[in-house]
């Protein structure tokens, strides 16, 4: 082989390696990005080296790019992968690693995660979410409080400060943690069917990959709950409908409609009784009941007698 066929060779060689390599940096770049797949109302970008802008759809999201909705705002991303991110109102969040970390400020988001991708990883200053080919949602609160539900799949809780109190939650269960928990409360059933039906993030959207697998019935066929409102709303645990005056639960009753003790409901007043008084007839007033009045400090005073009632009038004759 003469010299410039050796130099021709060898700058070919060069040049195939070289665009190897720029396509490889690429194919791995476009790996670590989102892109952009819907907005609704106020969405925008915060990259790390610039100002804010707002988003547009096909926009691509690189890794340490937050995202920012404003009021009644709602945005999605989607991966390479299809792995796909919603987020709700009033949130703001980044990633990293094709999304596969996440960090949750504030707000709500939507994670589902393709089969066999390895994982992801969703952390709040309270808490980290690890999930594995499922379908999640995870509410922040600025106060500290923090509300998993899990859809399809599983996910295992953890206490950012207390790493050791883990919780396991599967597919139909929510698990909601008050602010400045050291215990996890058990997660709880919940009305998979009417989240399906209300949730933003999944109304205002196109079906999920797998929502088919997303089933109406809970894991073990108990009393459902309907999570209710977002967390940043200060309302019970349960939403509407659950709470002191809610469902299985009516005044002088405890939870589960169990009977309190006299006087330990406080601010009503102990059924079946009149203040200071006698109990009342359930047929009625004084029905059946001698009419019989209690003076203070004294004994029952009997009644007078309809003889004793009526004085005879002086016209009438005896």
């Amino acid at each position: 082989m003469n010299p410039a066929h050796k130099i021709l060779t060898s700058c070919m060689a060069a040049t195939v390696l070289f665009i190897a390599g720029r396509v490889g940096a690429a194919s791995d770049a476009s790996k670590n990005e989102a892109r952009v797949t819907r907005i609704i109302r106020d969405v925008n970008l915060l990259p790390s080296k610039s100002a804010a802008r707002p988003a547009a759809v096909n926009d691509k999201v690189r890794e340490g790019t937050g995202v920012r909705t404003g009021d009644d705002s709602r945005s999605e991303l989607t991966f390479l992968d299809l792995t796909i991110t919603r987020l709700g109102a009033n949130t703001v969040f980044s990633f990293n690693n094709a999304g596969r970390n996440i960090e949750l400020g504030s707000g709500s988001v939507l994670l589902s995660v393709p089969k066999d991708s390895g994982g992801a990883r969703m952390r709040t200053d309270a808490v980290t979410v690890g999930i594995t080919g499922t379908t999640v949602t995870l509410e922040a609160a600025r106060s500290g409080r923090n509300k998993l539900v899990v859809l399809e799949g599983g996910a295992r809780l953890s206490l950012n400060k207390h790493p050791r109190e883990s919780a396991y939650v599967r597919a139909g269960q929510m698990l909601d943690v008050p602010p400045g928990a050291t215990k996890l409360p058990q997660p709880v059933d919940i009305d998979l069917n009417q989240i399906m039906k209300t949730s933003p993030l999944i109304t205002d959207f196109p079906p999920l990959p797998r929502q088919g697998l997303i089933s109406t019935a809970t894991p073990t066929g108990g009393p459902r709950i309907y999570p209710g409102l977002p967390v940043g709303v200060g309302i019970a645990p349960f939403g509407p409908g659950f709470g002191p005056r809610g469902p299985g639960r009516r005044p002088g009753h405890g939870q589960g409609g169990q009977r309190q003790p006299p006087g330990s409901d406080s601010g009503s007043q102990t059924p079946g009784r009149t203040v200071g008084g006698a109990a009342p007839n359930p047929n009625g007033p004084n029905v059946g009941q001698p009419n019989a009045t209690r003076p203070i400090g004294g004994k029952p005073k009997p009644s007078p007698t309809p003889s004793q009632r009526r004085k005879p009038s002086k016209d009438q004759p005896n």
